[in-house]
C-alpha cells in the first residue's frame, strides 16, 4: 500500500537548497555520536544538524549513516529535509528529519516546490534508497505483488504502451497499438482481464474493423483484453486468431487483442468454424482440354467453381485436387497415393505445412509453417491443437505436398530454424500439448525441444502424474544423462545432474565438486582459492534434495 507523503522538492540548482524544518528533540539522540571535544562527527548549532570531519570541516554533498539511518549533507553542510533530489545520477527521497526512504512509495506534490525536474506523482525508493527510473536495460520494475513502469525521471506512469514500454498518448484507439496497460495505481495488469469500455467512455475506436473476426467493433458488447503472466496483451499473429487458455477455459483473440465473444459459442473443434467450406457431395472435374471427359485417379491444378467457393473462384486461386477411379475428389481425408500421402480439406483442396486432423476423416485447419513461433507450440497457441492431430505436409506445395516423418525434420518457423519430429503414421510426437520423450528427446506438438545454441544446455520440465522432475538436454535435444554428472553451459554457469535429473544451476567460478561433507553426500561449493578449505560455502544439491530452477536463465528453460 502507498502512503500518500507529500514532498516539496530540490530546485533546479541542486540539492543544497531542499526545505529545512526544525528537529525533533529525539533526533540528537539518534544523531549525536561524539563529545564536544571530538573534532570527526555531528554537531548541532542554531538548532541544525552537520557533521565534521577530522580536520574540523564540514562535510558536504555525500551521505552519511548514524544508527540505521542514512543522511545527506547539503552543500552548506546541513543536513536535507523533506525533498527529492538526484544525487550520482540517482534519485532519492528525505524525510522532515532528514532520513533517507527506503523501500517506500512517496507522493511529489508540485504545488508544494517539487520543482520543473520532478513532476507530480508517485515515486518508489528501493532498498537502497535509489529511485526507480526507465533506464535502457528494461521499463518494468517488479515491486512487491506488482509490476511499474517508471520515466526517466522517476515518476510511475499509468494507461497505455507500447511493445518498448513508451506512453501512448493522443490516440483515438489506443488499445490498437497498446501492448501493456496500468491503472491508476500504476500496476501494470498480469493474468488480468480488461473491460475496454471502462477505460474509454464510449468504447473509443470502435469504428475499426477486425480482419480476424470479420466484424466492426461496434458489433460488439463489450470489447475483452488479456494480459498474460508478462503483463503482454494476447493477440494474434497476422489474420490468425490466437487460442489461450485462461482458467481452464479457451478464447480467441483478434489481431488487437479483444477478445472474439463468439468464441465461446463453439461446443467443440468438430463444430468449430474450419480455415476451409466443406461440401456434402464431393466434386467432380471435367477436363475441357480432353474433350470434357471426366479425370479419374489423377491430379489436376484448378481453382474452385463457384458453388464450392466464391472467394477462390473469383479470385482464380489455385490449388491441387485428386480423383477416385469414379471422378470424385478426395476431400475431408488423409489419402495415399502413390506410396506417399496427402492432406485434402472439405472440399478436396490439397493442403500444405501444417495440417490438423480430427482422426483421418475430418480436415479442421491449416497453417503455413512460418505463421507461428516456437513458443506458440511449447505453449499449444495454435487453434484446435489440443483437440486434434497434428501433421506436417511439404510446405513446396508446387512438387510435392506429401506428409513428411521422422525424427528430426528442420522447419522454418516464424522465429528461426526448429528440430520437429513426426511418427511412421504422421502424427506429431508430443500430440496435443502432451510432452513425450522419443529415444532420448522431448517432444511437444511435433517440436523438438533443442538447447539454445548461446546456452549449450537447456531444462525440460517433466510431469509423470505426481512425479514432477527436470532433465538436461543438449543443442540437438539429447538427453544428459549422468550419476553425478556436471555441465558447463555457454553462458559461465554450471547444470548439476544426479541419477540423470537435473539437480540445480551453479553460477560459481570453480566447478563443483562431489564429497562426502558435514551436509552428507552431493555437490559442493569448491573454491580453489581457500586453501584452508575448499568446501567453506557448503552444499548445493544432493540425492533427494527438491531440484532448484532459480539460477537458471529463460533461454535455458525449454518448455516452462
Amino acid at each position: 500500500m502507498k502512503k500518500k507523503i507529500t514532498a516539496g522538492g530540490a530546485p533546479s540548482g541542486g540539492v543544497g537548497n531542499c526545505c529545512r524544518h526544525a528537529l525533533s528533540v529525539g533526533f540528537s539522540t539518534i544523531l549525536f555520536l561524539g563529545t564536544a571535544q571530538a573534532a570527526e562527527g555531528w554537531k548541532a548549532a542554531d538548532g541544525e544538524w552537520s557533521y565534521y570531519d577530522p580536520d574540523g570541516q564540514p562535510v558536504t554533498l555525500t551521505w552519511k549513516k548514524s544508527k540505521d539511518s542514512w543522511y545527506f549533507l547539503s552543500e552548506n553542510g546541513t543536513l536535507l529535509k523533506h525533498c527529492i533530489f538526484r544525487d550520482k545520477d540517482s534519485n532519492y527521497y528525505v524525510d522532515d528529519e532528514g532520513r533517507m526512504a527506503q523501500s517506500a512509495w512517496i507522493f511529489v506534490n508540485v504545488d508544494n516546490g517539487a520543482g520543473d525536474e520532478f513532476e507530480e506523482g508517485w515515486y518508489y525508493f528501493g532498498a537502497d534508497g535509489k529511485g526507480c527510473r526507465r533506464k535502457s536495460s528494461g521499463f518494468k520494475r517488479k515491486i512487491g505483488d506488482g509490476t511499474y513502469i517508471f520515466d526517466e525521471n522517476g515518476k510511475m506512469l499509468s494507461g497505455w504502451f507500447d511493445e518498448d514500454g513508451n506512453m501512448i498518448d493522443h490516440s483515438d484507439a489506443p488499445f490498437v497499438e497498446g501492448v501493456y496497460y496500468a491503472r491508476a495505481d500504476g500496476r501494470l495488469l498480469t493474468d488480468e482481464w480488461l473491460d475496454y469500455g471502462n477505460i474509454d467512455e464510449g468504447i473509443g475506436g470502435s469504428d475499426l474493423d477486425s480482419e480476424v473476426a470479420g466484424r466492426n467493433y461496434m458489433d460488439y458488447e463489450k470489447m475483452w483484453i488479456f494480459f498474460d503472466s508478462h503483463s503482454k496483451k494476447v493477440k494474434s499473429n497476422g489474420d490468425r486468431l490466437r487460442q489461450k487458455t485462461i482458467n481452464g477455459a479457451q478464447y480467441g483473440f483478434d489481431e488487437n487483442g479483444v477478445m472474439i465473444p463468439w468464441w465461446s459459442k463453439v461446443a467443440s473443434i468438430n463444430n468449430a468454424d474450419k480455415s476451409n467450406p466443406s461440401s456434402d457431395v464431393s466434386a467432380r472435374y471435367y477436363s475441357g482440354y480432353d474433350g470434357g471427359v471426366l479425370l479419374k485417379n489423377t491430379w489436376f491444378w484448378m481453382y474452385p467453381s463457384q458453388n464450392l467457393d466464391m472467394d477462390d473462384y473469383y479470385d482464380q486461386e489455385a490449388s491441387w485436387w485428386h480423383t477416385d477411379n469414379s471422378g470424385q475428389v478426395y476431400r475431408d481425408s488423409i489419402r495415399r497415393i502413390n506410396g506417399r500421402s496427402y492432406a485434402f480439406d472439405g472440399i478436396g483442396r490439397m493442403q500444405t505445412g501444417f495440417v490438423l486432423f480430427d482422426g483421418k476423416s475430418e480436415f479442421v485447419a491449416q497453417y503455413d509453417v512460418d505463421n507461428w513461433s516456437s513458443e506458440d507450440f511449447i505453449e499449444g497457441n495454435i487453434y484446435g491443437i489440443e483437440k486434434t492431430d497434428l501433421y506436417l505436409f511439404s510446405p513446396d506445395e508446387l512438387n510435392d505436398g506429401s506428409m513428411k516423418t521422422g525424427q528430426d525434420i528442420a522447419v522454418a518457423l516464424d522465429d528461426g530454424v526448429f528440430h520437429f519430429g513426426f511418427a511412421s503414421n504422421g502424427k506429431a510426437f508430443g500430440n496435443r500439448n502432451h510432452l513425450q520423450k522419443k529415444e532420448d528427446r522431448y517432444y511437444i506438438n511435433g517440436l523438438r525441444l533443442d538447447a539454445d545454441e548461446e546456452y549449450g544446455y537447456g531444462v525440460v520440465k517433466v510431469e509423470d502424474g505426481s512425479d514432477i522432475y527436470y532433465q538436461v538436454v543438449d543443442t540437438s535435444g539429447k538427453v544428459v544423462e549422468g550419476k553425478r554428472r556436471v555441465v558447463r553451459d555457454k553462458d559461465g554457469g554450471y547444470l548439476l545432474i544426479i541419477r540423470n535429473r537435473f539437480a540445480a544451476w551453479c553460477g560459481d567460478e570453480d566447478k563443483p565438486r562431489w564429497r562426502n561433507g558435514n551436509e552428507g553426500s552431493g555437490f559442493y561449493h569448491y573454491d580453489k582459492e581457500n586453501t584452508e578449505d575448499h568446501f567453506a560455502e557448503g552444499l548445493i544439491a544432493a540425492p533427494g534434495t527438491p531440484p532448484d530452477t532459480s539460477g537458471l536463465s529463460e533461454e535455458e528453460r525449454l518448455n516452462f
